[in-house]
């Protein structure tokens, strides 16, 4: 979302030659008209109004977040200037609010990401899936939507489309020349049939004398060739529902975990701010009732490609899935041909890959004890590892406290990979000697500073810092209780119907600005309003975050949403054309699921809770 010109320094200027980002000229104009604005309004308003003064720094942070006159995680470090300047937080308080234990979770999760890519793990398990699914259009979008789904639960959501959308140019050119080389073969098939025609015709001609008329010959074409035929509608139509599969599974994806999505640590770090008493928000409660709202959403919006795009494979669908299960009974003919290719192109890829290398098998035992630690850390209704340890630890009296959380899982094993070589480390050993007359290479590590330096969006933990010390200033000065006041016109309204509402408005804003951003600012506001209106505040609070990730409409909304217009099939009409259907059916999906399994889950009741009542 970023809307910095990049341009050549002038070599006379600079005789290193360094490309150079120029920011327009309207932006900084903008940016310091805005701050001047601020600081006179907040030093013009009477020290009694705390609300006013906070809501200059909040508006002033929104502004800029929008517009994006400075870049996001600039615009984040302003609550920690304009809150001490105002008078709402010291500006102690207000920088401790920019690296907390959910930042170190992020940080974890970050690194471990990296590793991965850093492998080329998660090109394997990419073109290993698509192996076994290319079998008709259906599928194919099936397979690649539900690759980038799930790599997106553990990697960033530009990660996992950057990786993802070589592989899906790579099919779409095959198959390309697939139907180019079966065009050709009809037209030559066509050419053959004509000359037969004439040779007939001359014949008769010699014979009976009749004058019959010979069809014409394209002489243009005998000397100079055959251009490739353009693409049919069909296949064009194809490529664009095959090409938007990737940036909404990766949207969808990060829904399904905890760390999947900048998000869904913003509400959970709120969330404990605001209601310390209230439940316990870890990874393996959220996966229990995100993970089937994301998986549904996934399967419904490949349902909404298919119609859109891909709609004669529905008849082919079944005999696609056929052939996965039983290879003999599959279809035949020109269809046999044209799925047997690209799985064959796929393959050729993955075996490129060679056999799993030391890094990949090491990471991927590490990904699944990662996930394991998480879920079986505080499991609901169970003795989790995380509290025998606390009951081994702790020498007081009374329930102890619970010591390890999942950042620090997710820390330990960022620790470990910091250790692990890239090479076998019993090479070289007794155990296993090299080849003779040949000697084993010093390998590095797993994972090491220049890569963890390069690769890390710190703006990303500074943005969810910067979220924090917003939500701090308005619980401190009242602004949040204000706003939250404010929409008591929606009391008796049902639950749902409010949850309908508040999911769509989330999901309209979140195609204009950040995520993140938009996260950030109203979770306080969710927060005061389930007061106002006397509902759980874990209700509408998780209806606005899950919400923020259904950002399907505009190339701007995300990074993967404007990463897929490199492909000259896709449209902004496309996108918004489908978006608009995709986050209709995405909303309804976010509020069934809230507003079900999830309330046993999270134990959300209908009643106000006590835990929410005390913070009044």
């Amino acid at each position: 979302m970023t809307d910095v010109e990049v341009q050549e320094s002038d070599p006379t200027s600079s005789s290193s030659g360094r490309v150079t980002t120029q920011v327009p000229q309207w932006k900084t104009v903008f940016t310091v008209t805005v701050l001047l604005v601020a600081i006179i309004t907040i030093s013009a308003l009477p020290k009694t109004s705390s609300e006013g003064r906070a809501g200059v720094v909040v508006a002033t942070t929104a502004l800029l977040w929008c517009t994006e006159a400075m870049p996001l995680m600039v615009t984040a470090l302003l609550p920690a200037i304009l809150f001490p300047f105002a008078g709402t937080l010291t500006a102690k308080a207000a920088c401790a609010k920019y690296y907390n234990d959910i930042s170190m979770l992020l940080l974890g999760t970050f690194l471990f990401a990296e590793s991965v890519e850093a492998s080329g793990l998660h090109r394997r398990i990419a073109l290993g899936i698509l192996s076994l699914v290319g079998r008709s259009e259906a599928l194919l979008m099936l397979g690649a939507q539900l690759v980038t789904w799930k790599l997106s639960m553990f990697m960033s959501n530009t990660a996992t489309t950057a990786m993802m959308l070589p592989i899906i140019r790579a099919i779409i050119e095959s198959l390309r020349k697939i139907q180019n080389d079966v065009a050709l073969e009809n037209k030559n098939a066509g050419d053959v049939a004509l000359e037969n025609k004439n040779a007939d015709d001359e014949e008769k001609i010699e014979l009976t004398g009749e004058k019959v008329e010979l069809a014409p010959r394209n002489k243009e074409e005998e000397e100079e060739g055959v251009e490739p035929p353009p693409d049919s509608p069909q296949f064009t139509w194809f490529c664009k529902g095959l090409i938007l599969s990737i940036p909404y599974g990766a949207s969808i994806g990060g829904i399904a975990t905890l760390t999947g999505t900048p998000p869904n640590l913003v509400f959970t770090g709120q969330f404990i701010e605001k209601f310390p008493e209230g439940p316990t928000i870890d990874y393996g409660k959220w996966v229990a009732f995100a993970y089937p709202i994301s998986l549904l959403v996934v399967l419904v919006g490949w349902h909404v490609l298919v119609i859109m795009y891909a709609r004669d494979s529905y008849s082919d669908l079944w005999a696609g899935l056929g052939k996965l299960i039983k290879p003999q009974g599959a279809r035949v003919g020109a269809e046999t041909t044209k799925w047997g290719n690209v799985n064959q192109i796929i393959r050729k890829q993955y075996r490129k890959l060679g056999s799993i290398r030391f890094p990949e098998g090491v990471l991927f035992v590490l990904m699944g004890a990662l996930f394991m630690l998480w879920l079986f850390r505080n499991p609901a209704g169970i003795r989790g590892w995380a509290k025998a340890h606390a009951n081994v630890t702790y020498v007081g009296t009374g329930e102890p406290p619970i010591y390890l959380s999942d950042s620090w899982v997710v820390i330990t094993v960022a620790i470990i990979i910091f250790n692990i070589p890239t090479e076998n480390p019993l090479k070289g050993t007794w155990l296993w000697t090299p080849p003779p007359g040949k000697k084993f290479a010093r390998s590095g590590k797993l994972l090491n500073m220049e890569i963890v330096m390069s690769r890390t969006p710190w703006d990303v933990i500074i943005l969810l810092g910067g979220g924090y010390a917003i939500a701090e200033g308005c619980d401190k000065s009242g602004l949040s209780k204000w706003l939250g006041n404010s929409f008591g016109f929606l009391s008796g309204q049902e639950p749902v119907v409010i949850a309908l509402v508040i999911s769509a408005l989330v999901a309209f804003l979140t195609e204009v600005t950040s995520n993140t951003a938009s996260t950030t600012l109203l979770m306080p506001i969710l927060a005061e309003m389930s007061k106002t209106l006397k509902l759980n505040p874990l209700y509408l609070m998780l209806t606005g975050t899950i919400s923020a990730s259904l950002a399907f409409c505009l190339p701007s909304a995300t990074a993967p949403n404007a990463m897929v217009f490199s492909f000259k099939e896709i449209g902004v009409m496309d996108m918004l054309r489908t978006g608009v259907i995709m986050n209709l059916c995405s909303v309804l999906i976010v509020v069934l699921g809230l507003s079900t399994w999830t309330r046993s889950i999270m134990n959300i009741t209908e009643e106000f809770p006590d835990w929410a009542m005390d913070n009044n």
